[in-house]
């Protein structure tokens, strides 16, 4: 075991390239234990598992192995694999941070307002409640509160309110629908 540990601490970039070319499970073992714990906690500063980190890391090796077998990746000096490989990790999950953000907006074909949620709002404004109304309006938060105003009031569409406030159109969308069954949930609390 002691020989199996030094001989795991005297790779260098040289023999891990050759390793990798040759499959060699030793050389995935110590890539793992040398530089898992650095992309582990890359992934979790930005909100991932332990899990995450396993399978991001996966995916970066695979890369990384299947770069050096292409000839996409060739060692150069000052760059350490170590380095190249925990940055393809970082950008591996920042990219899956950046689909997941999107995974929750509504295509603009995929949505269709119910047409008694787009009456909600003006019908409780005709009513004799209006002070109430305003009350409880009032307890949005100013994003909701603009977002509301601009589409029911001043009848902008949702690209003009999604350029006003410098979001995409599904993002506006989305935020008006919560906006919507926020204040919903307000009114009919105190209803």
């Amino acid at each position: 075991m002691a020989a199996r540990i030094a001989r795991l601490l005297t790779y260098t970039d040289q023999s891990l390239y050759q390793g990798l070319l040759n499959n060699e499970a030793e050389v995935f073992e110590h890539i793992y234990i040398e530089n898992f714990p650095a992309v582990r906690q890359q992934v979790q500063r930005y909100g991932g598992s332990e899990d995450d980190a396993k399978d991001i890391f996966q995916e970066g090796i695979i890369a990384l192995w299947n770069n050096i077998r292409s000839g996409s990746y060739q060692l150069r000096e000052g760059v350490k694999m170590s380095t190249y490989l925990v940055q393809i990790c970082k950008l591996r999950w920042m990219d899956k941070m950046k689909k997941a953000s999107h995974r929750y907006e509504v295509k603009q074909e995929d949505y269709v307002e119910p047409e008694a949620e787009a009456d909600v709002l003006v019908n409780w404004i005709d009513q004799e409640e209006q002070q109430q109304f305003q009350q409880q309006f009032a307890q949005l938060g100013e994003r909701c509160q603009d977002l509301l105003k601009r589409f029911y009031f001043l009848k902008e569409t949702m690209q003009e309110i999604a350029t006003a406030l410098g979001i995409g159109d599904a993002t506006a969308k989305n935020e008006k629908y919560r906006c919507m069954q926020r204040l919903k949930k307000i009114v009919l609390n105190q209803a």
